[in-house]
């Protein structure tokens, strides 16, 4: 089944056919929404409002107008993260360790791992750092992997927009690493 005729479902009420969009999705949306290195039940409260609002506004969804159904719901996603990073600022709190993550087991040498653990905290710290608007094309380019049209259908502007961006981002991006001495 397609994501258009479950979202179609969706909208009748049959909620069978949201909640395998959920099953089929779930995974995409805590990836991008552990992009923005919150703690991990903010990403879980995070990825839940997402499919409600999604469940709530599935009517809004059409398919006509070239969107996915993947693509809105990072645009939801999207902007939820945007308005915890707002809050999160105001708050004044700072991200948590990746080391609070569950990295599961690991048998290499504990300096190793520490020195992974850093190096990885590093650079998402310094990716957490960019704009907002060359934060987002570049997690949606590089970590999602989303091409650039579906990304400029999440940020709503043109293609070559999200090119400049993405171009953009990975500049500020070396600026902050060279600044800090990782690369």
């Amino acid at each position: 089944m397609d994501d258009r005729f479950l979202a179609e479902q969706s909208a009748k009420g049959n909620k069978n056919a949201f909640r395998l969009l959920i099953l089929r999705y779930q995974r995409m949306v805590f990836s991008f929404l552990g992009k923005f290195l919150f703690q991990a039940q903010v990403v879980e409260d995070l990825a839940q409002e997402t499919f409600l609002k999604a469940y709530k506004n599935i009517v809004d969804f059409n398919a006509e107008k070239g969107a996915s159904f993947s693509t809105w719901l990072v645009t939801i996603a999207r902007n939820l993260a945007i308005n915890e990073k707002a809050k999160k600022k105001r708050r004044r709190e700072y991200p948590a360790s990746l080391m609070d993550r569950n990295q599961g087991f690991n048998e290499e040498n504990p300096q190793i791992i520490l020195e992974k653990h850093s190096l990885n905290f590093r650079v998402q710290n310094a990716i957490n750092r960019l704009p907002e608007k060359f934060h987002t094309a570049v997690v949606l380019s590089y970590f999602d992997e989303l091409s650039l049209e579906e990304i400029a259908q999440i940020e709503e502007c043109p293609v070559g927009t999200v090119k400049s961006r993405v171009f953009r981002g990975k500049q500020i991006l070396r600026q902050i690493l060279e600044k800090e001495n990782v690369l």
